[in-house]
């Protein structure tokens, strides 16, 4: 049963693109037919019809953050409100420039088409970006930005593998000060993970271990392997320190940007009313 309904929403996923496409030949096929054979006032009507649909889905659209806060809750994957989100956001546009019949309107309408390709275009970074950062970030939600507050200073971590060379022998104390120490000293450029696989992390981690392996003494090999494990655990708390960081710069520019849309569109419904 389980692998049926699995199966079911990823046929609904694979499915948003021909669903978009749909609605799109659709949308426009009616804008078109109403531009060449309808009458002036049916025109009217049609178009503000496209702008209450655009409206109300972007409203939709805005709900994607609630859906972040009660990520615990079963309310669809992630990967589904996504996609709905990306193929009923590049709707939406549409919808926008049909209901102005593909004409800017004074300042105002200038404003809120900069506003609407901010949108657009934070939105399609964030898509990219969401092909590149781990699961854990998705599924954590709002829990994800408690990480820097509980990331380790790299003091914490010198001070743990001191810990651990403490117990070994005078000549593998000798080999670490002098090769091992001053890595975890150093602090982490977080940049540099953004650029690797957590895989690609691992495999340097073990390639150096290795190399320090064939130059260090041979009687302190678990002293060495608990060393690693450490630095193990710092890679992967900058990986995720890297990834949570580009997540955040990403939300400061659509998050703001999609605000100030809606606040536009809240004013263009109140003028419209009105006047």
């Amino acid at each position: 049963m389980k692998k049926i309904v699995e199966t079911g929403k990823g046929n609904l996923n694979a499915r948003w693109p021909l669903l978009f496409a749909l609605l799109m030949i659709l949308s426009f096929g009616i804008h078109v037919g109403m531009r060449l054979w309808a009458q002036e006032s049916t025109m009217e009507w049609t178009r503000l019809a496209y702008g209450a649909l655009a409206a109300v889905i972007m409203l939709l659209l805005a709900s994607f953050s609630l859906r972040k806060m009660v990520f615990t809750r079963r309310i669809g994957t992630m990967e589904g409100w996504r996609k709905s989100h990306l193929y009923l956001g590049l709707f939406c546009v549409a919808l926008v420039f049909m209901h102005t019949n593909f004409t800017v309107y004074g300042n105002f309408g200038i404003l809120m088409v900069l506003l609407l390709l901010l949108v657009i275009l934070s939105g399609l970074m964030g898509e990219l970006m969401f092909r590149t950062i781990p699961v854990w970030l998705s599924k954590q939600g709002t829990d994800a930005v408690e990480l820097d507050e509980k990331r380790k200073q790299p003091g914490e971590y010198l001070t743990m593998a001191d810990e651990i060379v403490e117990k070994a022998s005078e000549e593998f104390k000798n080999f670490y000060g002098v090769r091992i120490r001053r890595q975890f000293a150093s602090r982490p450029i977080p940049m540099k993970y953004m650029w690797l696989t957590e895989k690609d992390i691992i495999a340097r981690r073990k390639r150096q271990f290795s190399l320090w392996a064939s130059r260090g003494p041979s009687t302190d090999r678990l002293a060495l392997s608990h060393l690693e494990n450490l630095y193990a655990e710092r890679d992967k708390m900058e990986f995720k320190y890297a990834r949570l960081q580009v997540l955040r710069m990403w939300n400061n520019a659509h998050v703001p940007a999609t605000a100030a849309l809606l606040t536009a569109l809240l004013a263009h419904l109140w003028s419209i009313s009105y006047y």
